[in-house]
């Protein structure tokens, strides 16, 4: 089980393969609205993949918040989905994420868990060697399905 972690945001449409080339310009649109003082990030970046067609993602490029804050602009305050959830720890480069991501499908698949939507991404702070880098990624899956980790 997860719980909801509040979030500063920014929803976007991404074409799909293009998140790391598009990521960077929403959340320095977020970073831009801590150094105006409005609103007090941790600093680790979320992306929450929110729905997907063929060609198109949306995604909320996010900072997690300290304190509650109005919304300045694109940037609005959101939150990570809670419930039961699919989850595993990637270590490494960011290049390397769609393993952990067809991990998950594929215990989801073996195990006859069904998605409830939503995935997201919890980015570690930043370390210049990629061998340091974390990212846990989560799916919300149905109510009726066990938390599962891998």
């Amino acid at each position: 089980m997860v719980a909801a972690r509040p979030v500063a945001g920014v929803r976007a449409q991404v074409a799909r393969g293009h998140v790391a080339q598009e990521f960077r310009r929403y959340l320095d649109q977020v970073y831009a609205a801590a150094r105006a003082g409005a609103v007090a990030l941790d600093g680790q970046n979320i992306f929450i993949y929110r729905c997907a067609t063929a060609d198109q993602l949306t995604v909320d490029f996010c900072v997690g918040v300290t304190a509650p804050f109005v919304a300045m602009g694109a940037v609005v305050p959101l939150e990570t989905p809670s419930g039961v959830a699919a989850m595993t720890t990637h270590h490494g480069d960011y290049s390397a994420l769609g393993d952990a991501n067809a991990a998950i499908l594929a215990w989801c698949r073996t195990q006859s868990r069904m998605r409830a939507g939503p995935s997201w991404e919890v980015y570690g702070h930043w370390k210049a060697d990629p061998a340091q880098l974390r990212t846990d990624v989560y799916y919300l899956l149905h109510s009726g399905d066990a938390t599962a980790r891998r």
